[in-house]
């Protein structure tokens, strides 16, 4: 998963069972409660049909598969709740170069970073660094921990009001390596996220390939290879702009996979696992997201005064054709396939 597009930082809090993609996250609200709110990474395993499972199980476990998932995991644990701390900050910080001034109109602190989870990650991930994955979650980890710590400190000064008797003095003197922290923690975010992208993605494949070859295309398989279109579709709209011609193959390709699914569905109904017809709603609201977004681009449609307006955190999923729009869509087709397979 590439951090890239309107945003320069990608991946919001990734959930266990997704299939992952980019988008941004500096759209994010940071007075809103902690949410997930981007699209994210799944482990393989988690996002294999429920009806798969068995099989899935009954394979020898591999120690690559198995750190892949515990690298799955703590990211989905901790990488959103680190961004939404770092844009809760620059919310109301409005120079991150010289830093606060003393003379703010609000002063919004820090969202916590729990330095527990931070903790149990670093000692499940262990100290052998083996593959450019390995070295990826080492420096993540390591980055983390020392942001997670200025967090921590900066959040007790400012949520206690403390800068109210100081005249900001400990905040000016923070500033400083917390925003260098925050700099290199939203690079090791991207390269972390990035290299496992690449292994899932991997592992992914080869999942499918297997489910196709024992069982042939059946529902366990197109909602696999379905939910795998949506996210390479996805990865392209979602940036703030695109190839059309590759974005329409993409399209093309999802909308193929997804009413064989369906049809195949409509003809097997006593088959299909509970909760396919929430997906099948969601995979069409997906599927008209992203047309809406590639014609945007591909006519070159600029966005009205009234829609940049709403282009913020909380209203942009309202315009139609906007990346939020898309990757709302996106996340909601993701929380019903999860579902199905809980």
């Amino acid at each position: 998963m590439t951090h890239k597009s309107t945003t320069a930082h990608t991946l919001a809090c990734i959930s266990l069972a997704l299939l992952a993609t980019a988008c941004s996250k500096k759209n994010e609200d940071p007075s809103a409660p902690a949410m997930a709110s981007m699209p994210a990474v799944a482990s393989v395993a988690a996002s294999t049909p429920a009806a798969t499972a068995s099989n899935a199980a009954a394979k020898p476990a591999e120690a690559g598969s198995s750190k892949l998932q515990d690298y799955i995991a703590c990211y989905n644990k901790l990488d959103g709740d680190a961004h939404r701390s770092i844009a809760r900050y620059q919310s109301w910080v409005k120079d991150m170069d010289k830093g606060p001034n003393g003379k703010e109109m609000v002063v919004y602190g820090l969202y916590k970073i729990d330095m527990d989870d931070i903790a149990k990650c670093k000692a499940s991930f262990g100290k052998a660094a083996q593959s450019k994955l390995d070295n990826a979650a080492t420096a993540y980890i390591d980055i983390l921990s020392e942001l997670g710590a200025l967090v921590t400190e900066a959040e007790v000064y400012y949520s206690r009001d403390n800068y109210k008797d100081d005249a900001f003095a400990k905040g000016k003197k923070l500033h400083a390596p917390l925003a260098d922290a925050m700099k290199r923690f939203e690079e090791k975010s991207n390269v972390f996220s990035n290299e496992i992208e690449v292994e899932n993605d991997k592992a992914l494949d080869a999942e499918m390939q297997q489910l196709e070859k024992s069982e042939g295309r059946q529902l366990p398989y197109l909602q696999m290879a379905l939910m795998s279109k949506a996210k390479q579709l996805v990865r392209l709209i979602g940036e703030e702009s695109f190839d059309a011609a590759a974005a329409g193959k993409l399209l093309a390709d999802y909308e193929s996979l997804t009413d064989e699914a369906i049809a195949y569905a409509k003809k097997n109904s006593e088959s299909a696992a509970s909760g396919w017809s929430t997906l099948e709603r969601a995979t069409e609201d997906y599927r008209k997201a992203a047309k809406e977004r590639v014609r945007r681009i591909r006519d070159k449609v600029a966005y009205s005064e009234g829609e940049k307006m709403m282009l913020k955190p909380g209203s942009g999923w309202m315009v139609e054709g906007s990346q939020e729009k898309v990757t709302k869509a996106y996340n909601a087709m993701i929380e019903a396939s999860n579902r199905m397979n809980r």
